[in-house]
């Protein structure tokens, strides 16, 4: 997971249905002896949770600070309208206790464990400036001190805040490097023509057809991605009516609420395609002048769905309530 890819969610692990060592019996001392390879799926777990709660937080965070905060402080004019939204006081301690609560886990993973901690740690340093920021601009002292206070901290702030930015990115990076091979190998390695099979297939196509969509995110289009794309998400389909199908079986009440997730995210995807078969993206890219400026593209909108629904879909199935 890059920067770019910093909004999406990822899948859990699912523990084996004969194990206990995903629930909170496991923990207790008279559970059975957690395995190494039920060891390594709590703690992959715990990693994609800390990954999962920061989402874009930081970089929304940065880019705010960049665009706004910083420029009004260095400014002569007086301070009015400022807020800050960077994951203080309430995520940012979480999602440290998430990186530290791993890092105490066994085994040790060489490709995740420096980052994490590097991340961590940037956190740490991170928080009580950040504190100190929220507690300033959400009382508006910088109105009653003219911004004083906020002057000696900025550059803290600001370089604590890259930090953040720059230490997220290397371990999304690296956590995204190894979710691309443990949801491929975790589909491959299921037996065919069973619930965990499909429900692995349903994992890996949403994640490949999101990863077919960058263009999308980054405003140039589906491209040269449109029919895998589209085929991707035919796959998605397939796999989703399998797995509620093989529910069925068991009980008629299926899962419709993971249902009506996927249908929303093909839905998405859909209009994505319909919008660039229909040449309604290339048509709003060549508008000028005002227009060009207050209208909302069609690409934007599209990809904010496809990003929602897609997070939509993954909560679900890390929900594990069917």
């Amino acid at each position: 997971m890059s920067p770019k890819y910093a909004s999406r969610m990822l899948a859990a692990m699912v523990c084996a249905l004969a194990l206990s060592a995903c629930s909170d019996e496991a923990k207790k001392p008279e559970a059975p002896k957690v395995s190494a390879s039920q060891a390594e799926i709590m703690k992959y777990n715990e990693y994609v949770n800390a990954a999962n709660r920061a989402g874009d937080t930081y970089e929304r965070a940065l880019e705010k600070w960049e665009n706004d905060l910083a420029p009004k402080f260095a400014g002569t004019k007086p301070l009015k309208d400022m807020y800050v939204n960077d994951g203080s006081p309430h995520a940012t301690p979480q999602i440290k206790e998430s990186l530290d609560k791993a890092l105490a886990m066994k085994p040790a993973m060489d490709d995740l464990d420096p980052l994490a901690r590097a991340y961590s740690e940037a956190l740490g340093k991170f928080l009580p400036v950040s504190t100190d920021m929220n507690n300033y601009i959400s009382a508006k002292t910088y109105v009653s001190d003219k911004g004083a206070h906020g002057k000696e901290i900025q550059a803290a702030y600001g370089d604590n805040l890259k930090a953040v930015v720059t230490t997220q990115a290397a371990f999304f990076g690296g956590i995204e490097v190894k979710d691309r091979a443990r949801t491929k190998a975790e589909f491959e390695n299921a037996k065919k023509d069973t619930t965990e099979y499909f429900r692995a297939g349903l994992i890996y196509h949403s994640k490949e057809s999101i990863n077919m969509a960058d263009g999308l995110f980054e405003g140039t289009g589906l491209g040269d991605q449109l029919d895998p794309f589209s085929k991707s998400l035919d796959e998605v389909n397939k796999m989703a009516v399998a797995y509620e199908g093989k529910l069925r079986e068991g009980n008629q009440k299926g899962c419709p609420s993971l249902m009506s997730n996927v249908n929303s995210y093909l839905s998405a995807g859909r209009t994505a395609i319909e919008h660039t078969t229909g040449g309604r993206y290339d048509e709003e890219a060549k508008r000028t002048g005002i227009h060009a400026r207050v209208i909302t593209r069609s690409i934007e909108t599209d990809a904010n769905n496809l990003r929602r629904t897609y997070n939509s879909l993954v909560g679900a199935l890390n929900r594990n309530s069917c």
